[in-house]
């Protein structure tokens, strides 16, 4: 193509429909979700976006983040973005579609040179919930450092224009390359807060090529255009080794995976994979933790092209603290076919770290600020379940803090137990059974009198670290 230098991919076929819905086994799918790494933050060129990447020639990787502004980074793994940042973009002349700021949604090969796709944001007041967004289609030469827009590619309808209080527009949550010859960006309308997706063919992805999906055909201009919106709030990736996208999406069990066979309609899986509260925007004293913008990478090559190995990226708060204080979390995704019936479809690692200057042993599932730094990753307990088990009984756990020995005294234990024992409550941690089963380790809640501090052990001796004080249940070993 003339504009952007690059051919269809090879077997890649044009003008093709879109495919019927296959049903997908989610009952043989088994999740495992490994340790959390805080990369970034606090504060700083923290995710407030979504986050993408590309592997470099070198071997190396460049990841893409910011706020109002897109940073690169460079690291040695697609979850080492530690580094300094570059700014590649930043916000435009006032008036611009652009005058609020440029985020990087989604970076793509192509050829010689990167695609990105561009999110815009204008008439802008943050403090009462107002902006107006559009996505842009832009070039790149030396692997994202520097960029050439090409011109918008998404963008609303002439009625929808920004408006006080009101978040308007339409843009691109993510963007992925299927098999079939286009690119698809799975778009968010603004106003309804749902989503929609547009395509475009890969052998010319140019400003004016995009067509918005409504009422059964491609038909819609990519920018003006109506569209048919899907519900879901997900920005999928594509997981090649099985030919279908699959995102991450919430529900009231928590965050859990959803998977589409036809590029429309997606459906969850039955189980969460992390279980959450209910976390806010609103950063009251008294909220609990946040997780936004969760993408999902290939654990090997950092793009969304997925093979079984994945990494989800995503925005983090800890309970109570603002948006100064945000954090960009890499956390591992092991998927695979072929689960047991009595096996647990999700389960997610309870780690144990350890702070010698604050006397401190944590064992929880979340992200820990200053890992395996001022925090050092002492053990892996097992694996939580994401939800009760209906047929053998459970126990759920929590975990919890409480300061009263003048460092953080972590604790996890059994629901209800922290806020009754003056412990404050962080998060839901996960279930146990509470008799042995198949493949289960012992967990036991430990106390070192001498140091003040609570932990958790498989050990009956609690490692000689402390004394046990009771049994929590058996976990997953894995």
């Amino acid at each position: 193509m003339a504009i952007l230098g690059f051919a269809i991919a090879a077997g890649a076929q044009q003008n093709q429909p879109v495919p019927a819905n296959k049903p997908v086994c989610q009952e043989c799918i088994r999740i495992r979700i490994g340790l959390p790494r805080v990369v970034r933050g606090p504060s700083g060129i923290a995710s407030d976006s979504t986050f993408t990447e590309v592997p470099l020639a070198n071997g190396k990787f460049r990841g893409f983040t910011g706020t109002a502004m897109s940073a690169a980074i460079d690291g040695n793994a697609p979850w080492d973005m530690s580094a300094p940042g570059v700014t590649v973009l930043k916000a435009g002349p006032a008036g611009s579609s652009d005058s609020c700021g440029q985020w990087l949604q989604h970076v793509e090969k192509a050829g010689n040179q990167l695609l990105g796709w561009v999110h815009n944001e204008t008439a802008c007041n943050y403090n009462i919930g107002q902006t107006h967004m559009s996505m842009v289609l832009a070039t790149s030469s030396d692997y994202g450092l520097t960029w050439n827009t090409l011109g918008k590619i998404i963008g609303p309808m002439a009625t929808d224009l920004p408006s006080t209080g009101v978040m308007s527009g339409d843009t691109c949550l993510s963007a992925i390359r299927g098999n079939d010859g286009y690119y698809y960006c799975y778009g968010l309308r603004a106003r309804k807060h749902q989503m929609f997706v547009a395509r475009a063919p890969v052998s010319d992805p140019s400003p004016g090529n995009w067509k918005k999906y409504f009422n059964g055909d491609w038909s819609q201009p990519g920018v003006g255009g109506d569209a048919t919106l899907l519900g879901n709030n997900i920005r999928p990736a594509y997981w090649s080794a099985k030919d279908m996208e699959v995102g991450v999406d919430w529900n009231a069990k928590g965050i859990t995976l959803a998977f589409s066979t036809d590029r429309l309609h997606f459906t969850d899986l039955p189980q969460p994979i992390l279980v959450l509260d209910a976390g806010s925007w609103n950063r009251k004293a008294d909220s609990a933790e946040l997780l936004a913008y969760e993408t999902l990478i290939d654990a090997k090559t950092g793009e969304n092209q997925l093979g079984d190995h994945w990494l989800m990226a995503y925005m983090y708060l800890q309970p109570g603290e603002g948006f100064d204080k945000r954090y960009l979390v890499f956390r591992p995704v092991d998927v695979t076919f072929g689960r047991r019936p009595d096996e647990p479809q999700s389960a997610v690692a309870l780690a144990r770290w350890y702070n010698a200057k604050l006397h401190d042993r944590w064992s929880t599932v979340a992200p820990v600020p200053g890992n395996y730094a001022d925090y050092q990753l002492e053990t892996v307990s097992g694996y939580l379940l994401t939800t009760a088990d209906p047929n053998r009984a459970t126990v759920e756990l929590e975990d919890c803090v409480a300061h009263w020995a003048g460092h953080p005294d972590h604790l996890l234990s059994e629901k209800g137990f922290c806020e009754t024992h003056g412990f404050q409550r962080l998060r839901t941690a996960g279930w146990v059974y509470t008799q042995p089963q198949p493949d289960t380790v012992p967990l036991y809640l430990c106390h070192n009198t001498a140091d003040q501090f609570h932990f958790a052990s498989n050990d009956t001796q609690c490692e000689k670290l402390g004394t046990p004080e009771k049994l929590l249940g058996y976990a997953l070993k894995q």
